[in-house]
């Protein structure tokens, strides 16, 4: 499987756009993505990039710099439902995760998920990322980049 990132762009946006998960997924995962491109560029400067599998789009990721100016987050995963169950969240994730370990040197990275969302929540432990603290709704979890 060749799964890539690169970033949100004038060429590839629309296509991401268009993309997203299943009606069930919409529950816990409500946001479209052209949510997510506007709030990057206005709100939290999160740096997007569409994940493609081979030379398909099959997604959206991003992350940056968190408020702490130390930490990194990532925000958005969000995966296509006609490509999901193929690793391409996982691969997804490493590629963006190394991302941030190297453009910000960050000690961390920290995630959210809804808890009703047990597969990202399988992923995620799976990656190394642990709870840290939790609201009503989310889990907020942390990955420790420094060993």
């Amino acid at each position: 499987m060749n799964v890539t990132i690169e970033p949100l762009n004038n060429t590839n946006w629309l296509k991401i756009c268009n993309l997203c998960v299943s009606d069930e997924q919409k529950s816990y995962f409500p946001v479209p993505n052209v949510y997510w491109i506007g709030i990057s560029r206005y709100e939290e400067h999160t740096e997007l990039f569409a994940i493609k599998s081979g030379d398909k789009y099959a997604g959206l990721t991003g992350g940056g710099l968190d408020e702490d100016g130390v930490s990194g987050y990532i925000n958005p995963l969000m995966v296509d439902e006609r490509f999901q169950r193929q690793g391409i969240a996982r691969e997804a994730m490493r590629l963006i995760m190394d991302y941030l370990i190297q453009k910000y040197n960050v000690p961390c990275i920290h995630i959210n998920h809804r808890k009703e969302n047990h597969i990202a929540a399988r992923l995620y432990e799976s990656l190394g990322f642990v709870v840290y603290s939790e609201t009503e709704k989310e889990y907020r979890r942390s990955y420790t980049t420094l060993f």
